[in-house]
């Protein structure tokens, strides 16, 4: 029977892995596209969809901030993420379901009624 130092020896070389292939690893350029794709998904986050009444306490936020042009931040999903945009809203479209928001920068942005997870008057 081994003795206990010849054990823990054998488990310190179990635990090392197999070193003699280490430095021929490699992989191939469609093994490392799949993996960042599958990363890429991973982050991925799914619109929220908004009930009733969320929608409907949306709206009268919308519309107080358009009345008495106050600035709001506008929390909306794009691109697979939700983003955050501050700015003054300057048309509300209900044909085409869209917030026009004009940024102090003087830039616009369009969202979509659908993509919007909460408005905040600052």
């Amino acid at each position: 029977m081994p003795s206990f130092e010849e054990m823990e020896d054998h488990k310190t070389n179990l635990r090392r892995g197999n070193l003699l292939w280490e430095g021929s690893r490699m992989m191939l350029p469609e093994h490392k596209a799949a993996i960042r794709e599958h990363n890429e998904k991973e982050k991925r986050i799914e619109k929220h969809e908004l009930d009733p009444d969320e929608l409907q306490e949306i709206g009268y936020v919308v519309m107080d901030a358009l009345k008495h042009t106050h600035n709001v931040v506008i929390n909306y999903w794009d691109h697979w993420a939700y983003h955050d945009v501050v700015g003054m809203i300057a048309n509300v479209s209900k044909d085409q379901k869209q917030i026009k928001l004009e940024t102090d920068d003087g830039e616009f942005f369009y969202i979509e009624v659908d993509c919007l997870r909460s408005v905040v008057i600052l």
